[in-house]
């Protein structure tokens, strides 16, 4: 029996979800591993992932009006390539700057299929059956993060770190190959004239510049930091003023959609101190192999997978309000009890603060775009999502480089008065201590905005 063309569509698209969440997860194991056997520190190091991040947030909405100009399916198919294209690439790096450039290719395609897979989905499903679909591509999300770490440990321990990034290969020309001949030509925008390319290359200026102020010394570079604050004014007010703006400032009228997403980068960035941080302080002061490390990181993303369903399915008959706080609370609680980690291994504390961070990160997602995408107008959904999506992975970058510029600032303040187990734990538990202030503040705003949310009336009134 011939599978519906719906259901090839969302094997295509969960493909392509599979794989790009899978390489994000895997590299994070992998992380010590390539350290080590290039001689860099963990600051040099982030800019694997940070690089990757970067990328992807400067080129989704650039890519997702592309998409809406000349065909989402187009860009999806050539997404897959490129993203295939640099994988292969960085198996070959034999030193730290190729792995980078590398990743920013695999970067450019992950950012290409990030930006009009959902939409394919969205416009190959019935309006009865869309939710079901929708939900079925945040499963894999779940699917591949918890893949990853496991698969990666084990990878990492049995063969050569190159393996993590040769096993998307064959998935990737398999995808490309099912894109071009299955995927169906998607509508397109005919009123898109054309794109803000110099404020998507502001912004992009202004991403780059402020994550580097983060992670070229120890702390913050002040000249820099300062730079990137010059560049986003300007960005802003070339915004202010550009036909076709990057920026929809309507959107900003909307409370809910400002607080969810305020909510949403306290929430995002302090996820990355743990799962940046986390497999150092496994594999360096406890001498956790890979796979272990592994293994345990694993508790999290399933205990999220697990939670995300049942919140969502919550926020529709309870609201969002409410679970946007207990997530911070939990999240909060699990920053604490790293906090409290030294040198001796404490295996409860590990699993019990990665398992209070996967139902805190579980019962935060679902809850928080539904507030979002419930408060603004239908058509401006896609952009939101877009929006959304850029908020997260500037969120996760700047996660990954704070956390990482802190410990080392920290660790090497410690060493000069601590032995070196010390000094890490030390320099481990002040970094924890600020993710768990974050969290703190977020559920501040969630409080507040809870209150703001039974006021708010229908958005479609709004415009």
């Amino acid at each position: 029996m011939k599978l519906e063309l719906k259901w090839q569509v969302l094997i295509i698209i969960c493909l392509g979800i599979f794989m790009s969440t899978l390489d994000s997860s895997i590299v994070n194991i992998a992380n010590p591993t390539i350290a080590e056997q290039f001689s860099v520190t963990m600051n040099e190091i982030q800019w694997i992932v940070t690089a990757y991040m970067l990328v992807i947030t400067a080129s989704l909405i650039f890519f997702g009006k592309m998409g809406d100009k000349i065909g989402n399916n187009r860009i999806f198919a050539w997404g897959f390539l490129i993203f295939t294209a640099g994988s292969f690439l960085c198996s070959l790096a034999a030193s730290l700057i190729f792995l980078i450039a590398a990743r920013i290719i695999q970067a450019f395609g992950a950012s290409m299929m990030m930006a009009t897979g959902i939409g394919i989905v969205s416009n190959t499903f019935p309006a009865d059956e869309r939710g079901k679909a929708l939900g079925i591509t945040g499963s894999i999300v779940g699917i591949g993060n918890m893949t990853g770490p496991s698969l990666g440990g084990l990878l990492v321990a049995n063969f050569s770190w190159p393996i993590i990034f040769i096993i998307n290969v064959p998935i990737g020309l398999l995808g490309f190959y099912l894109a071009v001949k299955f995927l169906p030509t998607q509508p397109v925008d005919t009123k898109i004239k054309g794109y803000d390319k110099i404020g998507t290359l502001l912004f992009a200026v202004f991403a780059v510049i402020l994550i580097s102020s983060l992670s070229l010394g120890e702390g913050i570079v002040p000249i820099l930091f300062f730079i990137s604050l010059l560049v986003f004014i300007i960005f802003y007010f070339f915004e202010e003023n550009t036909p076709s703006p990057m920026l929809d400032f309507e959107l900003f009228k909307v409370r809910n959609f400002v607080f969810g997403n305020i909510m949403a980068f306290a929430s995002y960035i302090s996820q990355n101190f743990v799962l940046f941080l986390m497999p150092f302080y496994m594999e360096k002061l406890l001498h956790y192999s890979p796979s272990l490390s592994g293994l345990f990181l694993t508790i999290t993303p399933v205990a999220m997978a697990i939670t995300a369903p049942l919140a969502g399915s919550l926020s529709d008959r309870i609201g969002s309000g409410r679970l946007t706080s207990i997530s911070f609370i939990l999240t909060t609680s699990a920053h604490l009890i790293f906090s409290t980690l030294d040198y001796s291994v404490n295996v409860y504390k590990i699993i019990g603060g990665l398992l209070l961070l996967g139902i805190g990160m579980g019962s935060f997602g679902s809850p928080n775009s539904s507030s979002i995408l419930g408060s603004i107008p239908r058509e401006k959904a896609g952009y939101a999502g877009g929006f959304m999506s850029t908020v997260r992975n500037l969120s996760f970058s700047l996660g990954i480089a704070l956390s990482a510029s802190m410990f080392t600032l920290l660790f090497n303040t410690n060493q000069k008065f601590l032995s070196y187990t010390q000094a890490y734990a030390s320099a481990t538990g002040s970094v924890y201590r600020i993710a768990a202030l974050i969290t703190f503040s977020g559920l501040i705003i969630s409080l507040i905005s809870s209150r703001t949310q039974k006021a708010q009336v229908d958005p479609q009134e709004h415009f």
